[in-house]
């Protein structure tokens, strides 16, 4: 062999050995997410806890599988996409472990939304305290400290038992879940009291038991409707939309889209971060939600939609076992507080949206409804939206346009006092 060729030989060695270097370092060492990466104050591309912030914070010790001290780009994304972390052979004991200690008559629910939200200030907690005083506190409600389980993952934590109870969000159970999303439609309801009621009649009527396999369905929730906020102009046709960077999340993700708007999806509760950099000048809320989260020293312009851009569907669940698991007068008790009771405690959440329009109007928020042309147009854009769910609704074998039918129905009665 010539010197050549061994010179030729020896340099495609050291390039394979490099790139094998390469690879395994990236292997190991993955890219942090894009916000992460905002919060890698010494750039090493970790998250020390020192540098965690938001959800990030509670949830460390649960996202830092190999127990390093900090979390690199494949713990965070798999925590936020739902991917358990890898089993050890004392897994299992760990996980049983896991959850808070608690007596046996109290239910453990998971607990993901800052304590401060209308819907635990108004719904959630008005619903466990009503079940220690309907079931003479033979049952209390332990909330967690901090959530045990990405939010994607809400219902299947309760189904497997790690919590005892929780609430989530059917968008990311979207496939599983459709009757109740009926209320994430546009242009339906008027308070968060109608749509819950008129959604939890629509399930009873329509739903399938494969929905909520493992737990035992109490309560629908929608929050108040939800309008359009902006910081740079008021909305006078739908090329306005255009111009938005608008912040959405779950269900509301579809509607910003078609509105022709570039889209960031993150959810409302990191909204602030995203509206002080810059990144976004738009977002879906309702009043309740721009008070909640800050957010009313940058929108200045809120447009209107009547019956709502669209909404979150929110469920409330018991694991199933556990409420089997109960005597006859329990669940009996809990369930005379459940169901359509949810709307008593979601008239709360409607009163606190009429105080937060107010607080928002004394902000500067100036309230500009679309004209009757740009509205029209808005309603062509979205009309796409409820033959897909009547689409979904197919596939479980539910009959989507009578179900839409019946809870259209239903709102009218109920927003009419009948």
């Amino acid at each position: 062999m010539s010197v050549l060729s061994k010179l030729v030989l020896l340099l495609g060695f050291c390039f394979a050995a490099v790139v094998d270097i390469a690879t395994s370092a990236q292997a190991a060492d993955p890219e942090l997410p894009p916000l992460a990466k905002m919060r890698d104050a010494n750039n090493n591309n970790r998250i020390e806890r020192s540098e965690a912030a938001g959800p990030l914070v509670g949830n460390f010790d649960t996202m830092d599988c190999d127990k390093s001290g900090n979390l690199d780009g494949k713990e965070i994304l798999g925590f936020f996409q739902g991917v358990d972390c890898p089993k050890t052979a004392d897994s299992s004991q760990a996980k049983r472990q896991a959850g808070p200690a608690r007596a046996a008559n109290e239910l453990l629910f998971n607990l993901y939304l800052p304590r401060t939200t209308s819907m635990f200030t108004k719904v959630v907690r008005p619903w466990s305290e009503a079940i220690e005083k309907s079931t003479h506190g033979t049952i209390k409600i332990k909330f967690s400290a901090s959530s045990l389980a990405p939010i994607n993952r809400q219902l299947r934590m309760v189904s497997t038992g790690v919590a005892d109870a929780g609430m989530g969000i059917h968008h990311f159970t979207r496939r599983k879940t459709v009757t109740a999303r009926v209320s994430e439609l546009p242009f339906a309801a008027r308070s968060s009291r109608a749509a819950s009621i008129a959604a939890w009649r629509t399930v009873q009527k329509f739903g399938k038991p494969s929905e909520y396999k493992g737990v035992k369905l109490v309560g629908l929730v929608s929050p108040p409707p939800t309008l359009i906020f902006n910081s740079k102009k008021p909305i006078k046709s739908i090329r306005g939309f255009r111009s938005l960077k608008i912040l959405a999340a779950g269900s509301l993700v579809q509607p910003a889209k078609l509105m022709g708007s570039a889209v960031v999806t993150i959810p409302l509760p990191f909204a602030y971060e995203q509206f002080s950099r810059g990144v976004v000048d738009g977002t879906f809320s309702n009043y309740g939600g721009i008070k909640e989260f800050r957010l009313s020293r940058f929108v200045k312009y809120a447009t209107p939609i009547p019956g709502g851009v669209g909404n979150t569907s929110i469920f409330l669940v018991i694991n199933k076992k556990k409420f089997d698991g109960l005597t006859e007068g329990q669940r009996d008790a809990i369930m005379r507080i459940s169901g359509e009771k949810f709307g008593d405690y979601s008239a709360g959440w409607d009163e606190n949206e009429k105080a937060s329009v107010d607080q928002a109007k004394a902000a500067g928020i100036s309230e500009i409804p679309l004209p009757a042309k740009a509205l029209q147009d808005l309603k062509t854009r979205w009309s796409v939206i409820e033959p897909k769910w009547i689409a979904d609704a197919a596939k479980l074998g539910i009959d989507g346009m009578a179900a839409v039918a019946f809870y259209r129905s239903e709102l009218a009665k109920i927003e009419g006092g009948k």
